[in-house]
């Protein structure tokens, strides 16, 4: 029955008969919107999933007897205001960002070799790709060197401890 129902027949053509399109401009402009949708879904999904091994955590720590301020680790580090896990989110979202924006180069690149007449069918898709991967490539480089940073603050920071008798 799905088949059927992408497929798209115009009656009454110009010999009076049927001209069928098929279901491949239906896919390739439905593709947007399924990828937000799953995209959504995916954020949705990442968000419950955290506050619920949160809470898990907080309903252990309570059955221990443990206090809720050392279930929770100091952050922030001084005189910087970043906190000691931005590296990690710079480099999940720079990965994040390469990863979708070469599915949707991939997406772009089959549907410019595809049999369809319109050639630009792709090119706005290719824009936003490259972008997307651009973002990404930025992302990474910034995790990156944001690892090395907080090694080097880690470091100096032991050392002017050790220095200090502290």
């Amino acid at each position: 029955m799905f088949p059927q129902i992408l497929a798209l027949v115009i009656k009454g053509g110009p010999d009076g008969g049927t001209v069928d399109i098929g279901s491949g401009p239906f896919i390739v402009g439905a593709m947007p919107f399924i990828f937000l949708i799953v995209l959504v879904s995916l954020v949705i999904w990442a968000k419950v999933t955290k506050k619920r091994l949160e809470h898990l955590q907080i309903m252990a720590a309570i059955e221990k007897g443990t206090p809720f301020s050392e279930l929770r680790p100091i952050i922030t580090t001084k005189g910087a205001g970043w906190k000691w896990n931005d590296w990690i989110r710079s480099l999940t979202t720079g990965i994040a960002f390469l990863l979708i924006g070469l599915g949707m180069a991939i997406i772009s690149l089959v549907s410019v070799l595809s049999a369809y007449p319109d050639k630009d069918a792709g090119f706005g898709l290719s824009i936003i790709s490259v972008v997307l991967i651009a973002i990404g490539i930025a992302g990474v480089i910034r995790g990156i060197l944001q690892r090395k940073a907080d090694k080097a603050l880690s470091a100096d920071k032991s050392a002017f401890d050790a220095n200090h008798g502290q």
